[in-house]
């Protein structure tokens, strides 16, 4: 049980920083995507970026992909992601 919970530690704290350079990258494409549209999907995919944006900056960069996931799938938008 030991072994396993240092296994699980050792994951999380390596895929951090790949999600916390990921958020940005993500939040840009969406923000690209809706550059200039006023329609009621590009404002909630906005609105979920902006809120991807914070969590990135209060360093939860798990829940700042899925709210990104989220903005995107408001638009129909496919993320590339690292």
């Amino acid at each position: 049980m030991r072994m396993l919970m240092m296994a699980l530690a050792v994951v999380a704290m390596t895929a951090t920083p790949v999600l916390a350079n990921q958020c940005p990258l993500l939040i840009k494409q969406i923000m690209d995507a809706t550059a200039g549209k006023t329609d009621e999907a590009s404002k909630k995919a906005i609105a979920l970026a902006n809120e991807a944006k914070a969590l990135h900056e209060a360093g939860k960069h798990a829940e700042s992909v899925a709210k990104a996931d989220e903005a995107a799938k408001a638009i129909n938008l496919t993320l590339k992601k690292k």
